[in-house]
């Protein structure tokens, strides 16, 4: 066998375990950051959202639009719901539930709509508006989810000058699902905990002891 062959060889491992050492606390390095920039992102979101907007937007909702829904009712009334964010966060005071009530794909004027917001599970009232009038089929109701899981969304029309409408309203109900990015980064800090700092730190142990006793057998 070439002596360079055999001193390549038995230097190879001490070069490996040493700089694997090196390289898992990089490791471990790289993991705190990311967890650390998780978490700042959420202050971040936190932060960004507390702009409240009060009152009532108008927005129309076009059969293209992104992540909107559009249902038929009647035959000829098509209502579209789009809710903004796509999926709602809880405490984020900039979500908006918009709406838009069709005859025939052109907005209905002159009509009444009342929000009510139900948990999908136990069908309780979670909020709930008085009817207000709008000239244009198009509203958006600001409203701020306190707690995550998933709720149904009933916008209620009143229509001025329609027989069956004017006094039931016309009904439409849509989905919603809501997150809670506190959870999402409490999960994450249970993950990084219990799971992947033990892990680490057993396999940087392990390395260095190993190290170690390489080095006591070469002083024998």
């Amino acid at each position: 066998m070439f002596p360079w062959y055999s001193d390549t060889c038995s230097s190879f491992p001490y070069f490996l375990t040493h700089h694997s050492i090196h390289i898992i606390v990089i490791a471990i390095g790289i993991i705190t950051f990311s967890f650390l920039t998780f978490d700042l992102q959420n202050a971040i979101i936190s932060s960004t959202s507390g702009t409240t907007n009060d009152g009532i937007a108008y927005a129309h909702i076009f059969s293209d639009t992104e992540n909107s829904v559009t249902k038929n009712v009647d035959g000829k009334y098509q209502v579209a719901f789009l809710p903004y964010p796509s999926t709602p966060v809880v405490n984020d005071t900039s979500t908006k539930l918009s709406f838009s009530i069709m005859e025939n794909n052109t907005d209905v004027p002159n009509l009444f709509t009342s929000l009510i917001i139900l948990d999908k599970n136990t069908k309780s009232i979670v909020e709930q508006t008085p009817y207000k009038f709008h000239e244009f089929g198009d509203v958006t109701y600001p409203y701020t989810f306190r707690n995550d899981g998933d709720y149904t969304a009933v916008v209620q029309t009143k229509i001025n000058g329609n027989p069956k409408y004017e006094s039931n309203p016309l009904k439409a109900s849509f989905e919603i699902s809501v997150q809670n990015i506190e959870k999402s980064s409490n999960l994450f800090s249970q993950i990084m905990l219990f799971y992947v700092t033990p892990v680490m730190a057993a396999i940087v142990g392990t390395i260095i002891y190993i190290d170690r006793k390489r080095e006591k057998r070469k002083k024998l």
